[in-house]
């Protein structure tokens, strides 16, 4: 009788394996179902490309920048100091 050993690197090569095939066949059945139902179904008249076009919303408005002349210290600005 042979007995086989598996160190935890075989084991986990063997488990992501199965994982990534079990996720693989996944997105292959999808990928089928929906080409085989989008033959049957209607497309958008607006549709371009199996692609339905972004309905941008209006930008808010512009918050309004503070002026930068009020912000300027009176103490230290040539033009307005008293001396």
């Amino acid at each position: 009788m042979t007995i086989a050993y598996l160190d935890a690197g075989s084991g986990s090569l063997i488990a992501s394996a199965l994982v990534g095939g079990a996720a693989a066949a996944g997105v292959a059945v999808r990928q089928a179902r929906h080409r085989f139902t989008s033959k049957f179904s209607r497309k958008r008249s607006d549709a371009v490309d199996g692609v339905t076009p972004a309905v941008e919303a209006p930008a808010p408005p512009a918050a309004a920048a503070p002026d930068a002349t009020a912000a300027t210290d009176t103490a230290t600005d040539p033009a307005t100091s008293d001396a």
